[in-house]
């Protein structure tokens, strides 16, 4: 099991800060712990991905917000506004909505090769 990690430790931010803050502060500890430019470092590989992981979840706000609210264990995550949301709608109703805003296109079916006799 992991051990809490705190992403604004790890890129050395506040919790307030800014897109730009979290891109300038990840672009100099990149250079510094990237693997390529610190072959003699054995950890190098180790920070670097724990720098990356950091950057991704703090950088996309709703990554961000779901790491504000519930930390690094998921199991932290309070799913009652989910329930309460969708409470009445069948599973397949809920993926439909929680997903279908990601697609770009409308799913069409062909219709039956016989109907065209």
């Amino acid at each position: 099991m992991k051990m809490a990690i705190n992403y604004y430790d790890i890129l050395g931010i506040n919790k307030n800060a800014t897109k730009e803050e979290i891109k300038l502060s990840y672009r100099k500890l990149a250079k510094k712990y990237h693997p390529d430019l610190n072959k003699e470092d054995p950890n190098a590989k180790e920070r670097f991905i724990e720098l990356k992981e950091a950057y991704d979840t703090l950088l996309d706000p709703v990554k961000r917000k779901i790491y504000d609210e519930a930390g690094y264990d998921p199991r932290n995550i309070d799913l009652s506004d989910i329930i309460g949301r969708y409470g009445s709608m069948s599973v397949r109703e809920i993926f439909r909505e929680l997903f279908a805003r990601n697609y770009r296109y409308v799913y069409y079916k062909p219709p039956p090769e016989e109907m065209y006799i």
